[in-house]
């Protein structure tokens, strides 16, 4: 077992624990005698649409040992099987219209297959669902352009939630999210590290500071497999919401997978409406 440390600002110091049979990071951490597991949050958003009024910011969370040595594999796998490569990048616009990579999916025995498989996939990983939506149209009409973004408003939102779950298993959080331009990913950084060192209503700088790590931005052309899953989630949570279709029970199983599922808390810390 090999350890390294870090130390963060105003924080007690942080131990990481290397498992010595594999290359691979073991996120558990030792932070004043408490071990505690990372979690990942990957998160993206999406917008309104002829069908839907709303913006919604959604992810999923998954230990992050359960990622590098389930999801990934899992995901690659099928790649590999229905694209003979594992460079493709899934990108849900690209799936529904069939485009690109995906002009396969006009085939519908190609599409059927590929979608039987994804929520096989899907059904198996352990992963938790979080989301915050607000109807676009009504946030403008109460509160007007305002001093921030629908991004930057259900980011807000969507800590809070991470910080419950976190909390409730004692675990140490970090989150990832697809890069936009330069100025939104130092403004979203700047709202995160408020967060920590501030706190909320809700939750103290002590809980802040000890639950939650770090962000960071990834572009779509790293073909990060965590980030291509979480691309999927806000639409198809989106229809959930709005009644539509659910083809392939995609909507039914990323409903069962929304924290605090079937209780009274989903509608605050799962899927939470703004607005």
């Amino acid at each position: 077992m090999q350890s390294s440390v870090r130390s963060r600002p105003k924080q007690s110091q942080i131990l990481f624990l290397q498992d010595s049979t594999s290359s691979d990071m073991i996120t558990t951490f030792n932070i004043d005698g408490d071990i505690m597991d990372e979690y990942i949050l990957f998160a993206d958003e999406t917008f309104k649409t002829p069908k839907n009024p709303y913006f919604c910011f959604a992810g999923y969370i998954v230990k992050r040992s359960d990622y590098t040595d389930c999801l990934i594999p899992a995901i690659n796998a099928l790649k590999e099987k229905h694209f003979g490569n594992t460079k493709i990048v899934i990108h849900y616009t690209d799936m529904k219209g069939n485009k690109g990579e995906f002009a396969k999916f006009k085939d519908s025995a190609i599409r059927n297959s590929f979608y039987t498989d994804f929520v096989g996939e899907l059904s198996k990983f352990d992963i938790t669902i979080i989301g915050v939506y607000y109807n676009e149209k009504l946030m403008k009409d109460a509160f007007g352009k305002g001093s921030t973004t629908n991004y930057d408003i259900a980011f807000r939102y969507l800590l809070e939630n991470y910080l419950h779950f976190l909390k409730g298993v004692n675990g140490i959080g970090s989150i990832c999210i697809e890069s936009r331009t330069l100025s939104e990913n130092m403004y979203l950084q700047t709202n995160y590290f408020d967060y920590i060192n501030t706190g909320s209503i809700y939750y103290s700088q002590t809980d802040t500071k000890r639950h939650l790590s770090s962000i960071g931005f990834i572009i779509k052309e790293d073909n990060c497999i965590g980030l291509q899953i979480a691309d999927i989630l806000p639409s198809r949570l989106m229809r959930i919401v709005n009644g539509l279709k659910d083809n392939y029970r995609i909507d039914a199983t990323i409903k069962s997978k929304i924290y605090k599922n079937n209780t009274d808390f989903q509608s605050i810390v799962g899927l939470q409406k703004i607005l």
